[in-house]
């Protein structure tokens, strides 16, 4: 019975599109994908990085320092926390080359599912776009509204390193073409996760220099 009812749900995913290598540098895999009913690609990158899970999700929930450690972040403000930090209002400006400003809104979601060293972590975001009061739209940003995606940290070597994949799809608004959005999506994806491994690395040059 069980081999019937998986028959079906292998067909749904037939038709989804697939995922394509686009680059791969440094251990890093990018993958790309067209996403139904949107000209702009939805993007995957991942890696093995030399580090605990909680290391690399300790870099990751240090939201406001995303200025001096996420490229291109000139804004990273905490609007809102739940209790426990499982849901995160986040505000954040980007200044990119070659077009204005960007900035958004989103909320984060905690979705770990962490027990005595097994499991994983992950953080889900979302754009929302019902929340402009909190920090007004300006006249020289233009406001994100789609911006979608999760960092999933899996272990690997006992703990000892972790398996990421990065996943986002988001369109930067105004008036940019969607080719252009698309080639700044793939430049910007493996430079995040290439900051979150520089982050890692000072965190434990840190460490060890403390002892």
């Amino acid at each position: 019975m069980t081999s019937l009812v998986l028959i079906p749900l292998l067909l749904l995913g037939a038709d989804e599109p697939r995922w394509k290598l686009s680059a791969e540098d440094d251990g890093i895999k990018i993958y790309g994908r067209e996403r139904e009913g949107s000209e702009v690609r939805e993007m995957r990158a991942i890696g093995l990085i030399d580090a605990t899970p909680h290391e690399i999700w300790k870099a990751l929930r240090d939201l406001e320092a995303y200025t001096k450690t996420m490229p291109y972040t000139e804004v990273a403000k905490v609007l809102k926390r739940s209790e426990g930090d499982k849901e995160i209002l986040f505000y954040s400006c980007l200044n990119t080359p070659l077009v204005s400003k960007r900035d958004y809104i989103i909320k984060l979601l905690d979705e770990s599912d962490w027990k005595e060293g097994k499991g994983f972590l992950k953080v889900s975001w979302t754009a929302v776009n019902d929340q402009d009061a909190l920090m007004p739209v300006k006249d020289d940003i233009v406001r994100v509204r789609v911006n979608d995606g999760y960092w999933l940290l899996e272990p690997r070597e006992d703990g000892k390193k972790t398996f990421a994949t990065y996943y986002v799809y988001t369109s930067p608004g105004g008036s940019i073409p969607n080719w252009i959005a698309n080639k700044a999506n793939g430049i910007a994806v493996p430079k995040v996760f290439s900051a979150i491994k520089k982050v890692v690395k000072e965190q434990r040059d840190a460490a060890a220099g403390s002892k």
